[in-house]
């Protein structure tokens, strides 16, 4: 392991000298975590142990190549070692990211290799629809890491394959019209029964700056025929168009925008069986320069057949099993995923796109499971963003009224409400206090409600999520940081169970009374904009299982590094 390290050392010496020259230069980050739990449950447990230790400390390592100006190449490695091996034990080296990029001719932009991309809401997008409430102080700190770890950036997807840009110039009509598009690979044939699957797509945007956006979309998940012996090779298409039309005045803004369009799936040599549906979504919104007030009012119509796989696969599946204490009790229970393992473990969360409907939890997410496009949802929503003048209260509120288009096993229909707030105290701005002060308050509430002639399909299901966090400056740069989160369900769902195709089959009854409540404080250190250190203790309790409610407390210390 010394030789590893001398290795790195002697790597980022040279590297300052390289970057004098911007031909070679070094990024990545470090990251070390030391952690200690204590877990314990209400029924009696002689065999799970109580307590648990462990670690690692890692670093990404990157090398950025500019062979000349119009050109980019990145390799970075990662060296991840377990607390706990010795003389090389627990250590695994790994590729973490490589891509090539450039500009052709001083008018292609290009991009091979790994690729963070994105399009619209509708065709392709990562959306986050499980941490419904922002972070702030302690969960703010392993959101960044689970964020890091997944490659989570602006809603974007991180996939192996190539994007290409480019732009023409209308001076006389459009400022620009854009030209953007990509291919991935999804999954290699085996040479027998699995056909290699490929994902593409693009769009064009027209662009007049102080007018108009319009964007003509399409993404598409194909089968390639011919490479496996199978002749039942899979289509998904989605064409939307996109627009945002508005008119800027020196003291407000007001606008329109939104998008439309239309899906199918289905597979070759069955397409009498396709699966086609539409997609609406408007929005109207004003802007008050001044006063640092918006507002917008917006009309959401999707189709209970409209099925989009890059804009609908979920970021954690909930049928997999978590990392943190997996079971417990004497019967050796599985611990399902709970709302809090959802910042605790990285690991739960993928950046694979699922040609299929991924399973959710009622108690997280029930009106918008897949995000803003959730199909079979038909409604609207409003929202209000506000800052006082001098900052000292920041607030952003949304309230979406949705119901479903189509009953699911019945004829009647669920409705969904939908309140999503958060508020921002800045308090050094009140204060005049030099040193930072501030409070952050989000808060998710959802009711899902179905009323029937039959009791048996009766539908009473609430949750509310709270997310609490004060950080405060004592000396230069050493913060004091406090967190509450919450997350309190109860009710009755009856959950839909599908094949492989997403067809429902049947239908789990979902009976639920709980909280699940985690305290956290601790104290973080800024070296740099970009380095700390943070320690961390924090106390969870659950109780949504009936006669297996748990808790555990957890010490954890956080070194992060970005360079």
């Amino acid at each position: 392991m010394k030789y590893v390290l001398l290795l790195i050392l002697s790597v980022l010496y040279s590297g300052a000298f390289a970057q004098e020259g911007k031909k070679v230069q070094f990024i990545g980050g470090a990251r070390s975590l030391i952690s200690h739990s204590n877990f314990t449950s209400e029924q009696e447990d002689t065999i799970t142990a109580p307590k648990s230790t462990g670690g690692y400390a890692l670093i990404d390592l990157g090398v950025k190549i500019n062979p000349n100006a119009n050109t980019e190449i990145l390799g970075m490695f990662r060296i991840n070692n377990a607390f706990g091996g010795f003389w090389g034990g627990g250590v695994t080296f790994g590729v973490r990211q490589v891509h090539l990029k450039g500009v052709a001719g001083n008018f292609l932009r290009y991009q091979i290799g790994n690729i963070d991309y994105k399009l619209t809401p509708y065709t392709f997008y990562n959306h986050n629809a499980d941490l419904l409430v922002s972070t702030f102080a302690t969960t703010k700190i392993k959101e960044d890491v689970l964020n890091y770890e997944s490659f989570f950036g602006d809603n974007t997807w991180r996939r192996q394959g190539a994007s290409v840009n480019f732009a023409l110039e209308f001076p006389k009509v459009l400022d620009e019209i854009e030209f953007n598009g990509f291919i991935t690979r999804m999954n290699p044939t085996n040479l027998d029964n699995i056909l290699e699957r490929l994902q593409g797509g693009g769009n064009v945007l027209f662009k007049r700056n102080k007018l108009f956006n319009i964007g003509v979309n399409h993404i598409s998940i194909f089968d390639i025929k011919g490479t496996a012996a199978n002749e039942d090779a899979y289509r998904n298409n989605v064409s939307s168009l996109t627009y945002d039309l508005w008119l800027n005045k020196p003291k407000y803004k007001l606008g329109v925008d939104g998008e439309s369009g239309i899906s199918s799936s289905y597979i070759v040599t069955a397409e009498e069986n396709k699966l086609s549906d539409y997609f609406l979504h408007g929005r109207a919104y004003f802007e008050l320069k001044k006063k640092d007030l918006s507002f917008e009012i917006a009309y959401m119509d999707n189709g209970p057949d409209f099925r989009s796989y890059g804009a609908q696969s979920k970021r954690v599946d909930f049928n997999s099993q978590n990392n943190f204490y997996q079971r417990y009790t004497n019967d050796q229970v599985v611990r399902g995923i709970s709302a809090y393992d959802l910042y605790n473990d990285p690991a739960l969360y993928s950046n694979q796109i699922v040609t299929s409907i991924m399973a959710y939890n009622p108690a997280v997410n029930n009106a918008l499971p897949y995000g803003i496009a959730t199909f079979n949802r038909r409604g609207a929503y409003v929202g209000v963003n506000y800052a006082d003048s001098s900052k000292i209260i920041e607030t952003d509120v949304r309230y979406y009224y949705l119901q479903e288009i189509r009953g699911q096993g019945t004829t009647a229909l669920r409705n969904f409400g939908y309140l999503n707030g958060n508020v921002r105290f800045n308090l050094s701005n009140w204060t005049k206090w030099k040193k930072k002060e501030t409070m952050q308050i989000g808060l998710a509430y959802q009711q899902t409600t179905r009323n029937s002639e039959f009791d048996f399909e009766d539908i009473n299901l609430s949750s509310l999520t709270m997310n609490a966090g004060v950080e405060l400056e004592v000396v230069s740069k050493l913060f004091v940081l406090g967190n509450m989160f919450v997350i309190n369900t109860t009710g009755n769902e009856l959950v839909p169970v599908r094949d492989g195709d997403g067809a429902i089959i049947n239908f789990d009854n979902y009976d639920i009374s709980g909280k699940e409540i985690n305290l956290s404080g601790g104290l973080k250190f800024n070296f740099s904009e970009d380095i700390y250190l943070a320690g961390i203790y924090e106390s969870n309790k659950n109780t949504f299982i009936a006669d297996q409610s748990y808790q555990y407390n957890q010490f954890l210390i956080y070194y992060v590094m970005k360079f």
